[in-house]
């Protein structure tokens, strides 16, 4: 039998890397799963969907692949390196990206060709980076098997350095067509088996961290609770009034400024 091509995937027992997890399934490939360990609360739900969705997979009469032990690495054994920190800081501040692309990219420059999953939605930061400062292009190096990576000829220096690392294998795919693929893979079920909540309540997903919200945002309402629900909304509507309250400061700001400006000219314009 010939040697079977190993994917590198980080698996975090969210919906976008189970959902590759399960494409995978039905290749004859080696998937070697990685998981990031840091003091998240929700670490201990994370790995339980890890061993359920990675159960229903063994156990599907259709697979084919052959998922090797996870491999688990704590944050703190993630090398240090300056320029990929310093680049992460200058993209965080200009597009507030999350805090763990900084060791997401630090630890992908250890692992060649590591898929990081996300999805295509109007609400991903890290998406909505990858398109302001550069590009993605198509590759067919696996299987035949279309991913795209950073295409660095049309990319800054600072999202190459966090990104140009990683293999992007679903990031044309919205949530909903994501979840049209557990069910034509048959494993409709296995999907509620996964976790992307930062904050659970009761043992159930919040509803109001950043994972909750863009599941929401992006229609998959039915995996939350009516409290979930009912804490977006509060939420959602606390974020509004903030921002217009945000709104009218900077523009009564505006104003004071522009009332000292005149009258600083008015001042300069009197006769002595």
């Amino acid at each position: 039998m010939s040697q079977r091509t190993v994917i590198r995937v980080l698996w975090t027992g969210g919906f976008d890397s189970s959902n590759r997890m399960v494409q995978l399934s039905r290749r004859q490939v080696c998937i070697q799963p990685y998981y990031l360990s840091g003091n998240r609360r929700s670490k201990q739900r994370e790995l339980n969907s890890i061993a359920a969705v990675a159960r229903d997979i063994q156990e599907h009469p259709d697979t084919v692949c052959t998922i090797l032990p996870l491999i688990t690495v704590r944050l703190e054994d993630i090398g240090p390196d300056r320029e990929i920190t310093a680049a992460h800081r200058r993209l965080r501040r200009a597009t507030e990206i999350g805090s763990q692309y900084d060791c997401l990219a630090r630890f992908a420059k250890t692992v060649a060709g590591l898929e990081l999953c996300l999805e295509k939605a109007e609400s991903s930061k890290a998406l909505n980076c990858i398109l302001k400062y550069g590009a993605l292009k198509l590759e067919h190096e696996v299987l035949n098997d279309p991913y795209c990576v950073i295409d660095k000829d049309r990319s800054s220096q600072d999202l190459i350095r966090v990104f140009g690392a990683f293999r992007f294998p679903v990031i044309d795919k919205t949530k909903l067509e994501l979840v049209e693929g557990f069910r034509q893979l048959g494993f409709e079920q296995t999907m509620h088996k996964t976790w992307f909540c930062f904050t659970p309540v009761n043992g159930e997903p919040c509803g109001a961290c950043n994972p909750c919200r863009s599941a929401i945002e992006e229609g998959m309402r039915f995996r939350f609770t009516d409290a979930a629900l009912k804490r977006y909304g509060n939420w959602t509507r606390t974020w509004l009034a903030n921002k217009t309250v945000r709104g009218l400061l900077s523009r009564l700001q505006l104003l004071e400024v522009a009332d000292f400006l005149w009258k600083q000219w008015a001042r300069r314009r009197r006769p002595s």
